[in-house]
């Protein structure tokens, strides 16, 4: 009797080991995804106007990011762009008398009263190539509506700064004026752009025609709603280790006490019990401090499969307890041992059950 029980803690104990480096191995491949060099890219652009000298040249630096809120969906940044433009974007401004802060717009800033965009010089400086530049200086809150928390708490966040062409006389119906955005050789970024708990992997630009479901009650055709548009994104990814302390590591702590309860002797009916229910109730408090960072969502989160799977392995050993509980006192004194056995070889099953389920959670959340 003494060497089959001791088979079994053996056979437990390698289980569990299995179940730290399943977790471990997951993490580490999903951690090991984020794990990329800095960057700084740019997409396929869009088509040029058949007119390069309407083109609105765009530069970003981006100084400081901070104030980020993954449930509000919004972010504060701060820096510099700047425009440069050839003469014949200047006969349209000044013909059309465009004000010089109105020829582009942050179209994602939210809360315009709390920002502060302004130029750099009263008038555009005029180039020696004949082209005309203005920095513009701003900070304001901006919001992220392409957020993809579904790997929370180890996601990768992609923060837009999107610029765009707004005067309805630049849409692509009327004169076409196109944003050309160029890449300094020492990127967009600046040394406040990082966040705590994550790590910044680059910047990447995308260039496009965002067209609108309106022409904004002009008449001047399809294209009336269409405009010039340029996305700057800074790039993060979770910071692995502090994710894993503040989320993962109290679910294994309950995890752990559910593996460990069918150890306990079948006499100690009330603790054994007592255990699946408190562990549930401490799942159910540890979910709603975790859900109370991130917002509303139509999904799954990776760490709403790990809560979901510790109610169900809560729920299930609750009513091993209770079915256990009951065969054993309801069995003559002589099958006693016999039923004591089988329902250990249940809860071994269960225990293999739930380690075997957490390292399979943990390794698909890195596909």
């Amino acid at each position: 009797m003494k060497r089959i029980e001791m088979g079994i803690k053996k056979v437990f104990i390698l289980f569990f080991i299995g179940l730290f480096f399943s977790f471990s191995l997951g993490l580490g491949l999903q951690h090991h995804s984020f794990a990329a060099t800095p960057r700084q890219t740019e997409s396929t652009l869009a088509a040029r106007p058949l007119d390069p000298k309407r083109d609105i040249e765009i530069g970003i630096h981006i100084e400081n990011v901070y104030n980020l809120s993954l449930k509000d969906k919004t972010f504060n940044a701060e820096g510099w762009f700047w425009l440069k433009w050839p003469e014949a974007v200047q006969e349209i401004i000044t013909k059309n008398k465009i004000p010089i802060l109105e020829i582009v717009e942050l179209v994602n800033q939210v809360e315009t009263w709390d920002s502060n965009i302004q130029l750099d010089s009263n008038e555009p400086e005029l180039q020696a190539d004949g082209n005309r530049l203005q920095l513009v200086r701003f900070s304001a809150k901006f919001y992220d509506d392409a957020q993809d928390l579904k790997r929370f708490p180890f996601e990768t966040l992609e923060l837009p700064i999107t610029v765009e062409t707004r005067p309805t006389i630049f849409s692509m119906a009327d004169q076409a004026i196109s944003l050309y955005p160029k890449l300094g050789t020492r990127g967009v970024l600046g040394q406040y752009a990082g966040l705590n708990g994550f790590e910044l992997q680059g910047s990447s630009l995308t260039k496009s025609i965002y067209a609108y479901n309106t022409n904004f009650g002009e008449s001047n055709g399809e294209k009336g709603g269409e405009f010039s548009r340029v996305d700057y994104t800074v790039n993060y990814a979770t910071e692995f280790w502090p994710s894993f302390y503040q989320y993962i590591m109290p679910w294994l702590a309950v995890m752990a006490m559910l593996i460990l309860a069918p150890n306990l002797e079948g006499k100690f009916t009330e603790l054994r019990l007592a255990i699946p229910s408190t562990a549930l109730l401490t799942l159910v408090f540890l979910q709603l401090g975790t859900s109370s960072d991130l917002p509303k969502l139509s999904y799954i989160t990776f760490i709403d499969q790990l809560y979901l799977f510790g109610y169900i392995a809560s729920i299930v050993l609750f009513a091993l307890f209770v079915w256990g509980s009951n065969l054993y006192e309801t069995a003559p004194a002589e099958q006693q041992q016999t039923v004591m056995l089988k329902i250990n070889r249940i809860d071994l099953i269960y225990q293999i059950s739930v380690i075997a389920g957490s390292g399979l959670i943990a390794v698909s959340a890195s596909l």
